[in-house]
């Protein structure tokens, strides 16, 4: 298969390679091959493409990576910060809310309960801890060792 792309749409491509990689890769200690093969790829032609300065090469690894300039040109950086905000107040949000969920009703119960059920009774507790958040951040969220 051959796939022809304009130069703005191969600069997307390799913005999309490197944070799904990122995102499959960043937090493994043993990397998902597929993904960083696929990655070496794409960073391989972007000299070809009009982006050489997007792609650097690593003599001695054998291996291209994305420059500095790629991520600042790019905004691939500000990206993964914008996601990771959202992913620890998503989280958190929905791992107290569920927190207090067991804590009334118990684990047995919370767990048993049907989609209609949860909505209704975690629901209110997910909206709680949004406004919250939006309102005050980590201001008032304090860590208690009382039981």
């Amino acid at each position: 298969m051959k796939i022809d792309v304009t130069e703005e749409q191969y600069k997307t491509l390799l913005k999309m390679v490197y944070l799904g990689n990122w995102m499959v890769n960043s937090i493994k200690s043993e990397p998902e091959k597929e993904f960083e093969d696929f990655e070496q790829f794409v960073l391989s032609l972007a000299k070809d493409s009009g982006f050489g300065t997007y792609a650097g090469f690593d003599e001695e690894g054998k291996s291209y990576f994305p420059t500095e300039e790629f991520e600042e040109a790019t905004g691939v950086v500000d990206m993964i910060g914008e996601y990771n905000m959202y992913t620890v107040w998503e989280e958190l949000v929905l791992a107290l809310s569920k927190r207090d969920l067991i804590a009334e009703y118990g684990d047995e119960k919370a767990e048993g309960m049907t989609e209609e059920e949860l909505m209704e009774k975690e629901y209110p507790l997910i909206l709680k801890y949004e406004e919250e958040f939006r309102d005050n951040g980590f201001e008032n969220l304090v860590i208690s060792k009382e039981k």
